[in-house]
Parts: structure tokens; sequence; C-alpha cells
């Protein structure tokens, strides 16, 4: 199947670096299923209202997101499902990593962090 991005995913991944835009574009040729992006550059006021929710660690320029052009991208399978055992994660990743290193993009998924696992943030390092 031919995915493509919807009018607010490309509005979102247009606010990133192209890198990012490399990866995000080759995941969605490969991944088998449909992909959102739900954050590119993230400004102050969300940044700030973000780490109030406790969805992340970071203040305001703190993030890779706080960048314009953003060096941070969220993105998840589509429809979305929260629930981590649904193999469309892990592949997501791993399929991000693998898009990464053949294109010499040295990138950090947020299903690492420590503390506070973020499976939808990919980051340039």
């Amino acid at each position: 199947m031919n995915y493509k991005w919807g009018n607010s995913s490309k509005a979102r991944l247009e606010q990133c670096d192209p890198r990012l835009q490399l990866i995000c574009n080759e995941l969605l040729k490969k991944c088998g299923f449909d992909l959102t992006i739900t954050c590119g550059y993230r400004g102050k006021e969300e940044q700030e209202k973000m780490f109030k929710e406790g969805k992340s660690k970071a203040h305001f320029g703190q993030s890779k997101h706080n960048t314009m052009p953003s060096k941070a991208v969220d993105i998840v399978p589509y429809p979305v499902n929260w629930d981590l055992k649904d193999y469309r994660w892990g592949k997501m990743v791993a399929l991000a990593y693998e898009i990464a290193r053949k294109n010499n993009i040295n990138i950090r998924s947020g299903a690492f962090f420590t503390g506070l696992a973020d499976w939808p943030h990919i980051e340039l390092m």
C-alpha cells in the first residue's frame, strides 16, 4: 500500500530538520503501515505545558523540539494504539535506526530514555 502524509503531519514534518524528514519519509514508505507526525517544532507555551503535564522532562530551550528547524520529531503508528505491545512501535523504531544508519545520520529514540520512555520521539544527535 502507498501511504501518504495527511496535511497536519506534512506541516509538522516541514518544521523538522531535512535529515529527520528523510528518515520519516523513508519510514512511511517502508513500515507497511500508516504513520502520523504528532510534533515537529514546539514553542515555549506548548513546551511548558508538556512539562507541567509530565509529558516532557524539559523546559523550553532544553528540548530538541524547540529549535527551528526542529531537531526532534514525534511520530506514531496510525491508527494510534498506545499499547506498546503493538508490534508497530518496535518495528518503527528499529526501522528508523536502520534508515538513519544507512544515511549516516546519528539519532536517538525516546524509547530508550531513562525514567520516561517516549516511544514517538526521534531526535538528532
